[in-house]
């Protein structure tokens, strides 16, 4: 994985959790109108996406089904991001508020769907907090479709996600930036010093 673009998601983690721990305080104005906001949310969302599609090659090895569900989810999460950012732009009406909503929750479903499908890979190669806390999001946004004043925890939970997700990755850069050998990969945590028929 390039540098620049494991450093780039990094940072956008950090950014999506301070802006979801903002939203949660008070309305953060909406720059998607704007086309340099429709630019950095597009990048935002390319950069994660990279670092969770790592995730699901490194998950590859152990469980190949919850990589490929990482895969469709993460991408589904991609193409319902630039459909928001689409309507953001494009239009500008009240009355359309409904359509945005609808977009907005089809972005939460498909993310708290690629959360969930890489908790295979947080079990494995993450804290134990951050394997439980990537189960929260998907029953929480089915609670917010039945009450809507839950959309603060749901936020919440992202925030906490992202955040420990940038930390993570930051402790664990070497999984992102070097290339990795398949015994690393199935035994995370195990001695892996050469076998002599490995020289």
């Amino acid at each position: 994985m390039p540098k620049l673009l494991f450093y780039a998601g990094t940072a956008f983690c950090f950014f999506v959790a301070l802006l979801s721990a903002a939203m949660i305080v008070a309305d953060v104005p909406s720059v998607a109108r704007v086309w340099w906001g429709i630019a950095v949310a597009l990048l935002a969302g390319l950069a994660i996406a990279s670092l969770f599609l790592r995730m699901a090659a490194l998950l590859a090895a152990r469980n190949l089904f919850a990589a490929l569900m990482a895969v469709l989810f993460v991408a589904a999460a991609m193409a319902s991001l630039a459909g928001v950012l689409l309507l953001e732009w494009r239009i500008a009406e009240p009355r359309l508020a409904e359509v945005r909503g609808a977009a907005l929750l089809a972005l939460g479903f498909f993310l708290s769907l690629a959360l969930l499908s890489l908790r295979p890979y947080f079990n494995i190669q993450a804290s134990r907090f951050l394997s439980a806390i990537v189960l929260l999001p998907l029953p929480l946004f089915l609670s917010l479709l039945a009450q809507k004043s839950l959309a603060r925890v749901y936020l919440g939970a992202i925030s906490v996600i992202f955040f420990s997700t940038a930390v993570h990755c930051i402790r664990h850069r070497h999984l992102f930036l070097e290339m990795t050998n398949l015994r690393e990969l199935l035994d995370p945590r195990g001695d892996h010093r050469p076998l002599a028929f490995d020289t």
